[in-house]
């Protein structure tokens, strides 16, 4: 599926990032539409080569590529979150906890002496703040910048524009505890994924106003002074080239830690159609193949590079707008998904780099994630005569081009994809031959990608019928997901439909500490969430890179954080 989609995230964020579809080359036969895992050896969570520091080079530089720049560098902002806009912002903002290769968690000594649960009723966290932590304009880290964050993101004030309030909404205050780096969080909901909110920590003058919030770091992460670009990690932004699309990190000359080993690390602006050249050119250092034939190929190819793999938290759907008139009607969602034979999309995305094939049969969590139930295959999984009957109890009739009609409206389906995708296109056609067996017209409407989201899909805009892309979670699936299904309007709800059971389900699972009870509610969540048949699940997308020979502490990690100061060249 020509899915969008770029490097991880830090396995700690509220609310899941977005990326636009994945590419790659055959297309595979008809087969039914069931539970099919083929090919492919089994993978690690993380696949990148390890060293120690002794073993690395001092210096030089990594050149990686993004899909664009960020149209907002604060990432939790709603014009903001993609997978990039994630990746960039792992670099400049504070994180607090780690995630390890399995998802567990620790305190980042980095930032935190200590992260605890004090107290679990009321739920207490405290967090003590390593002393000699500052961002980059000499300003100290503290309990300001975790109220602001709070203030920014808890959404009480409708004037800030946030992506998700998961989490944040829960706490009832913030506050120093015996000095400015004593952080107390007190909640006045239970959340059991509380350390997810940890990462990502902004300066207190993001948050102070909306205004700066939804404005200050729109062309870059500046200090308050709107002027000067800021970090709070081992790299800080020297130049950001909105012409040429290219941002440079260098050391940041403030951080406290472990030297760096790399000089610089230089991000450029490479179209899907352009990044198979540039790697074989050598203008990057790393390429995601996603799920590109032609990427794998060249990758392969490259005298200096080796592919790498590792379990991916990539999964590819689509989206079908519950608010147009076509799919208002849950059961023409519904009848839209069944006409959809999955196996055939996933064999034509992932068959080519020989990966891994599974469908994904809950919205909620990943095969092998704990409490991995197929919930879908039922309610969504291929079925013509089942589309074809839900159709016609809905009143819509064949006509004689086969395009089925009601009160004199043919049922049209204006698929959105982005237009620098060559597989996005290739996955449109695929749909539209598809759904057409049902008596669906689906009608490709290809638009800017870098408009993609901030134009057409997001919760402001939702101007699609459907829209095929992926979302990329994290190692707390449960809370992170609510705000994809939870309540109507929430920032991720593309679809902008829910089930008026689900924020009582959803504060049932978050306030449940007892993990066999707390994903006995999240099946009912999923249950419900793909009733709605507003996010059709499709496959889990493995990570498969091609990345030069001699590279390590960088490469592809399901929930593994990269610590960004051992990341180099071997010796």
């Amino acid at each position: 599926m020509g899915f969008t989609q770029h490097r991880r995230i830090a396995a700690g964020t509220t609310g899941l990032v977005l990326a636009a579809l994945l590419a790659t080359g055959c297309t595979g036969g008809p087969q039914p539409d069931g539970d099919a895992t083929t090919g492919g050896a089994h993978l690690a969570g993380t696949g990148w080569t390890a060293a120690e520091p002794d073993a690395v080079t001092d210096g030089g530089t990594l050149t990686l590529a993004i899909d664009s720049l960020p149209a907002n560098w604060n990432v939790r902002h709603l014009d903001a979150g993609t997978v990039d806009d994630q990746f960039l912002t792992n670099l400049y903002s504070a994180t607090y906890v780690t995630i390890g290769e399995d998802g567990s968690w620790a305190a980042d000594p980095d930032f935190a002496e200590s992260v605890e649960l004090v107290s679990e009723d009321p739920q207490v966290v405290e967090v003590k703040i390593n002393p000699k932590a500052v961002w980059s304009d000499g300003t100290p880290m503290s309990v300001d910048d975790f109220v602001s964050t709070w203030r920014s993101l808890n959404g009480t004030d409708e004037a800030y524009s946030p992506t998700s309030t998961n989490l944040w909404k829960d706490v009832e205050s913030i506050t120093a505890g015996q000095s400015a780096q004593d952080v107390v969080i007190t909640f006045a909901d239970v959340n059991a994924d509380w350390p997810s909110m940890l990462s990502n920590i902004w300066p207190a003058w993001l948050g102070d106003t909306p205004e700066h919030f939804n404005t200050l770091w729109a062309a870059g992460p500046f200090a308050a002074d709107g002027t000067t670009l800021v970090s709070g990690g081992p790299f800080i932004a020297s130049t950001i080239d909105q012409t040429g699309a290219v941002v440079t990190f260098e050391r940041n000359p403030a951080w406290w830690g472990d030297t760096p080993k790399l000089d610089s690390i230089i991000f450029k602006q490479v179209s899907r159609a352009g990044l198979s050249q540039a790697f074989a050119n050598q203008e990057i250092d790393v390429m995601n193949i996603g799920t590109t034939t032609d990427n794998y190929t060249t990758a392969k190819g490259r005298a200096d590079a080796e592919i790498q793999r590792s379990l991916g938290t990539v999964w590819s759907h689509i989206t079908l707008n519950g608010r147009s008139a076509v799919f208002s009607d849950q059961a023409v969602r519904q009848a839209f998904a069944k006409s959809l034979n999955r196996q055939v999309l996933a064999e034509a995305r992932l068959g080519g780099i020989d990966a891994p094939i599974q469908l994904l049969d809950n919205l909620i969590l990943l095969p092998g994630q704990d409490g991995y139930t197929d919930d879908a295959s039922t309610v969504l999984g291929y079925d013509l005569d089942g589309a074809k009957k839900l159709l016609d109890d809905a009143g819509w009739k064949p006509g004689k081009d086969g395009v089925r009609a009601k009160d004199g409206a043919k049922l049209s389906v204006r698929f959105v994809i982005p237009s620098a995708n060559p597989v996005s296109s290739e996955t449109a056609q695929q749909v539209q031959a598809q759904a057409k067996e049902a008596g669906f017209e689906v009608v490709i409407d290809s638009v800017p990608s870098d408009d993609f989201f901030t134009k057409y899909i997001n919760a402001e805009a939702r101007d699609f019928d459907a829209a095929p892309f992926n979302w990329q979670g994290t190692a707390f699936p449960i809370s992170d997901a609510e705000s994809l299904f939870s309540p109507a309007d929430a920032g991720q709800n593309y679809p902008g439909v829910t089930d008026d059971a689900l924020a009582g389900l959803w504060k049932q699972a978050n306030a449940e500490l007892d993990p066999a009870k707390r994903l006995e509610i999240v099946q009912q969540i999923d249950e419900r969430v793909v009733a709605l048949a507003g996010t059709l699940p499709l496959f889990p997308v493995p990570f498969t890179y091609g990345v030069k020979s001699g590279l390590v502490n960088y490469g592809p990690a399901q929930f593994e954080s990269i610590d960004w100061t051992r990341v180099g060249w071997a010796k």
